[in-house]
């Protein structure tokens, strides 16, 4: 499928400040299940200067510096993405000693995969029912619980929008009983990694030719499974992804996959986030252009 993704951001300040460095985290990354075929960034006011690089999670990050004072800061993107996965399970366990859990990643991966695997000791307790609820119903087959707790998690945790704010704690939305799509992640991660599956957070965008009230970022986790690699499941919808995601960054937790870091100087002065975000599927010609310049 070809998307475009339109995507502002803008900030208010309500009066002259001073902008520190912004690291943007906005474009869409390259990997087995996407391509990003354009991407463009734009600011206003206009950027001084741009340094386009990687993080420690291989998201491209772009930091932008500025000079002068300014009282608004708008950041207009543009991308057109083709994603590949019509099938998220076009996979196998090749080895059969990670088709049951627990799985034990072999040595060389488990040091890599170890962020992915931190869970507290508080955390795990108060995931500890759900996590033996599913393992129950699936048998502890790998695969299953996976799928299985994403489906349990959509089926009794409503989702809602909720823009403002970190994501809540497993612990909260379990006695919320509902969360916004990272409030589900939190919560998704807690118990995959109680349950010793490496998973980490997603950020990106997701098309849905029924929504009516508009597209905005969205999130969603990915958990590491030995032949398939990194496999993306999204609780708000209970599914595993395909090709109607487009991930932009991810990370260990939802602090590392924010699309815009940054801080301002003004004395009294108070932001204001508003954004738009459009994705849409690109017409056959467009297709044709991208793939055969």
């Amino acid at each position: 499928m070809l998307l475009n993704i339109d995507h502002r951001t803008i900030y208010s300040y309500g009066k002259k400040v001073v902008l520190s460095p912004h690291t943007l985290r906005l474009r869409p990354r390259d990997d087995g299940g996407q391509i990003t075929h354009i991407f463009s960034l734009s600011t206003d006011p206009p950027e001084a200067g741009r340094s386009v690089n990687s993080d420690l999670d291989g998201n491209i990050t772009v930091t932008l510096w500025f000079t002068g004072e300014f009282d608004s800061l708008v950041i207009d993107t543009s991308c057109v993405v083709e994603t590949l996965r019509e099938n998220p399970f076009d996979f196998i366990v090749s080895d059969t000693r990670f088709l049951d859990l627990p799985i034990n990643y072999p040595r060389e991966q488990k040091a890599s995969l170890r962020p992915y695997l931190a869970v507290s000791k508080k955390t795990a307790l108060a995931v500890s029912q759900l996590s033996e609820t599913i393992l129950s119903q699936t048998g502890g087959k790998t695969t299953d619980f996976i799928l299985s707790l994403c489906e349990y998690i959509h089926d009794n945790f409503p989702h809602f929008a909720r823009h403002q704010g970190a994501p809540w704690s497993a612990e909260r939305t379990l006695r919320e009983k509902k969360g916004s799509c990272r409030d589900l992640v939190e919560l998704f991660a807690a118990v995959c990694r109680s349950a010793g599956l490496a998973c980490r957070h997603v950020s990106g965008y997701a098309f849905s030719s029924r929504r009516k009230k508009g597209d905005e970022l969205h999130a969603w986790a990915e958990v590491y499974i030995p032949g398939g690699g990194w496999r993306g499941y999204d609780p708000s919808s209970g599914l595993a992804v395909s090709d109607c995601h487009v991930a932009v960054a991810c990370g260990a937790n939802h602090g590392l996959i924010a699309p815009v870091s940054g801080s301002f100087y003004g004395d009294g002065a108070e932001v204001e986030l508003r954004f738009h975000v459009k994705v849409r599927k690109a017409g056959n010609q467009e297709r044709k252009v991208l793939r055969f310049p």
